[in-house]
């Protein structure tokens, strides 16, 4: 019985062993943080000048919720994005709950491009002159060996707009591939209430998710999905967007 538990012992030991192993490699081959964020931004930089002749569908689920996040009112836009082309959007259907046969255009470009502005506002070139960037550790994510950066506020940060007062005071986590330098994941959220609107309104809950797990070509499927609260005086907001981007394809 002695010697099973000293056999024992020592496998577990021998397993412990080759992980602490494997982890203290994982991180002596891992490159300087600066030196990661600008392969990642010049990676993006390349993406973003292809992604400029092609086209790609695009479906916002969007919800009205209440106080307890149950959904009161649900819409779907179905959309062909344009990215360097002109108009840059196609508002292909409207779906969904108190919807006219015939919605309003001129409405529904308004609220594709609210989908555009709020999906554009957290990317990584955004980040990184507004926040205090560290190299939180190195993992693993939907098969891909990743760098996760952690974010967090610069005090007294400059703001142009609401929306920029609001995302100056964001914090979360940002997933990497080791390999490619796309970016997998990036998970964001309030550090602290924001006042907007001359004080008259907070928005007390802003979550952000974006999820890219199959990077196998240059453009595959992702996902964003934000959520939004504000609170007034008199009355308030709370939202959800889900936006998913498929079928990419040269430009027509």
């Amino acid at each position: 019985m002695k010697q099973a538990f000293a056999s024992a012992r020592w496998i577990f030991l021998g397993i412990l062993v080759l992980v602490w192993g494997q982890e203290v490699s994982s991180w002596a081959e891992t490159p300087p943080l600066q030196k990661i964020i600008d392969r990642t931004l010049a990676h993006d930089d390349e993406r973003q000048k292809l992604l400029q002749k092609m086209q790609y569908d695009q479906t916002a689920d969007i919800d009205e919720l209440d106080g307890k996040g149950d959904i009161k009112r649900h819409e779907t836009l179905e959309m062909i994005i344009y990215p360097g082309g002109t108009p840059s959007m196609k508002i292909v259907s409207v779906k969904g709950d108190h919807i006219p046969t015939d919605p309003d255009q001129a409405e529904a470009q308004e609220k594709g491009r609210d989908v555009e502005g709020n999906k554009n506002t957290f990317t990584l070139r955004q980040l990184v002159d507004r926040f205090t960037l560290t190299l939180a550790e190195v993992t693993h994510l939907a098969g891909h060996r990743a760098y996760v950066i952690a974010f967090t506020p610069k005090p007294d940060q400059p703001y142009k707009d609401e929306t920029e007062k609001v995302v100056n005071r964001l914090h979360g986590r940002m997933w990497i591939s080791a390999d490619s330098y796309d970016v997998l994941q990036t998970e964001a959220s309030l550090a602290e209430p924001v006042s907007i609107a001359w004080f008259l309104a907070t928005i007390p809950k802003l979550d952000f998710h974006y999820s890219r797990p199959d990077i196998s070509k240059t453009f595959t499927p992702c996902q964003v999905r934000i959520t939004l609260q504000v609170q007034a005086l008199v009355v308030g907001f709370h939202q959800r967007q889900v936006v998913d981007m498929k079928n990419f394809k040269s430009r027509r």
